[in-house]
């Protein structure tokens, strides 16, 4: 090869080298914007997240607490006739064994003489003590045994109620020390056993609309 020759050759490759580096420093300096902003891109990008709202609460029925009758006053469930004949309170009483019962700490004893009729022609149940209760303010209380010498008990009436028959009993409940007679109201609730859960003066919600009926332990 010719001096002439080696020399273009050199210069050649002197160029091709230097084109090469060119490129290469161009392509590293588009790249490194390009690769920033596919990573600021990546990292910007949110996952969608989904919101759920709570349900708004739903208004419920309430059943506003029936007007109570005065005590010796009658009421009448289909051929039931229902009469609270008088009511008391006590801090002990004497068994039908001779012996005395004290109340629990803090509590003290009502006791509720009611009256049942059957009006209609046919035999039917009695109801069961669960069927009647008391309020004291907003709290619902419950009947339980008494077995106090000279009163029959509701308990051991006789389950069935003959045609044109009529019985009489004493309920026990056990109250708190503070309550009074103007204080208490008698329910009988024929077709439930419980007249309401979480109620609120004055307006007592119930479960569904069973027949409620009320009385006044004290009279006007």
């Amino acid at each position: 090869m010719s001096e002439w020759k080696r020399h273009s050759y050199g210069i050649h490759i002197g160029c091709y080298n230097n084109f090469v580096g060119c490129m290469k420093k161009l392509l590293s300096i588009l790249l490194h914007p390009l690769m920033g902003l596919l990573i600021l891109t990546a990292c910007s990008t949110a996952t969608p997240v989904a919101i759920t709202t709570s349900p708004q609460p739903t208004a419920t029925q309430v059943k506003i607490l029936p007007t109570p009758t005065s005590p010796n006053d009658s009421i009448t469930y289909q051929n039931l006739h229902v009469t609270m004949l008088q009511n008391e309170i006590t801090t002990d009483f004497i068994t039908e064994f001779g012996s005395t019962r004290i109340p629990s700490p803090g509590m003290k004893f009502l006791w509720v003489h009611v009256q049942l009729e059957n009006m209609g022609q046919d035999q039917i149940d009695l109801p069961l003590p669960e069927h009647f209760s008391v309020l004291y303010a907003v709290t619902e209380l419950k009947p339980t045994y008494g077995h106090r010498m000279d009163h029959t008990d509701y308990t051991v009436l006789d389950p069935i109620l003959f045609s044109n028959k009529a019985v009489d009993a004493w309920l026990r409940f056990d109250i708190p020390d503070t309550a009074e007679l103007k204080n208490l109201q008698f329910v009988f609730i024929p077709e439930s056993s419980q007249i309401g859960a979480s109620f609120s003066s004055p307006n007592y919600p119930y479960s569904e609309d069973h027949p409620t009926f009320v009385w006044k332990c004290a009279p006007q």
